[in-house]
């Protein structure tokens, strides 16, 4: 769908503009409000011409007020994006970035395709880098790069990838990397070779982008807090904070019973997070380890620390789950190239049990 049809929809639709109250808003609101209708419409279901419109609305419900004049009449003016941390950002745990990173503006270009890395920041823990990439070719909406930030001296990484094209073959991502594994360390040197890009018809595409660059770790606070909670087998213990100036990292660790694994296939833990003064913080998981018996160690990023709060309360939810066909198997690769079809494990425990754990209160260290 190209950008001028959804403005054919929005024509079909009626709307009491009185209803909406005009405000200012920025270059990066405009493209985010963009970009929420284009995923809406793009959502890869059937769905009639006027359930797309509606849906798109829904997603952005104040545009018509907010944007006004401003937004541009043929959708394809995308401003110059000058926050990709916040752009990308779905929930706003990455608000604060931008302001305390670093600007590298690294560039490589190979097989008609450039890549720029513009900004980095590493807070002890997380690798987070943002990206523009300019095609000869249209890659589609969503193209997918083939290469994960690697972190010397870390052993196990995990990390997240988002991409979004905001102009005629061009593109904006946000990519980061969590150790795992490894000791602290107060600077990390990252490598991130690409040796392909997928676009979104599964055309491959071969080249050479290889960065290499190291990143001071932020200022940070530490504080222990060795508090825990328990029921129905699984237990959560929050060993630690670490607080930066543009956000916090919470690690944890779930501790699953013998009769909770002899009965479940898998047990996950999440945990949410408000203060004293009524914030609610969004977070990324930055992954974990286990022991295979599904007990784990695991962080949590969340947005920025309101500096007037004195106390956070950490709300763990469990998830307790037999493997299926859908999240779980796969196949093995011998040497020889032969597959062969990973079967699932069959436990007594059936579909999904959710519960939530007693909160845990930590009074922040000033």
């Amino acid at each position: 769908m190209k950008d001028r049809d959804l403005y054919e929809l929005f024509n079909e639709i009626e709307i009491d503009e009185k209803e909406f109250k005009e405000v200012e808003v920025t270059d990066i609101d405009r493209a985010k409000v963009k970009k929420a209708v284009k995923a809406s419409v793009y959502k890869k279901r059937k769905m009639s011409w006027k359930t797309k419109a509606a849906s798109a609305v829904a997603v952005c419900v104040l545009s018509v007020g907010m944007l006004g004049a401003a937004f541009p009449a043929t959708a394809g003016n995308i401003p110059i994006i000058g926050d990709i941390f916040r752009f990308v950002d779905n929930n706003g745990t990455f608000d604060n970035y931008k302001e305390y990173s670093s600007a590298l503006n690294l560039t490589e270009e190979s097989n008609g395709i450039q890549i720029t890395i513009n900004d980095a920041i590493y807070d002890g823990k997380t690798v987070s880098v943002t990206y523009t990439m300019k095609s000869e070719q249209d890659l589609g909406e969503q193209p997918s790069l083939g290469g994960f930030l690697d972190i010397k001296g870390t052993s196990g990484i995990a990390g997240s990838s988002a991409i979004t094209k905001v102009g005629e073959h061009e593109y904006v991502g946000l990519i980061t990397a969590s150790k795992i594994d490894g000791a602290d360390m107060d600077q990390a040197k990252v490598n991130w070779n690409i040796g392909n890009i997928t676009t979104d018809s599964h055309d491959y595409i071969k080249g050479k982008w290889k960065f290499a660059f190291s990143l001071d770790a932020a200022e940070q606070l530490v504080q222990q807090v060795g508090k825990n909670t328990a029921r129905n087998g699984v237990e959560v213990a929050i060993d630690k904070l670490s607080i930066s100036p543009m956000s916090f990292v919470v690690y944890f660790n779930q501790i699953v019973s013998k009769e909770v694994t002899d009965k479940w296939n898998r047990a996950d833990v999440d945990i949410e997070i408000k203060d004293d003064l009524g914030n609610e913080y969004p977070g990324v998981h930055n992954g974990g380890k286990g022991d295979g018996q599904n007990n784990f160690s695991w962080s949590k990023t969340f947005k920025k620390l309101d500096p007037n709060a004195t106390k956070l309360v950490i709300t763990p939810h469990v998830s307790l789950y037999e493997y299926t066909s859908e999240n779980f198997g796969g196949v093995e690769i011998d040497e020889n190239g032969n597959e062969t079809e990973i079967s699932i494990p069959t436990k007594e425990g059936k579909g999904r049990e959710e519960f939530t754990l007693d909160e845990i209160v930590i009074e922040l260290e000033k």
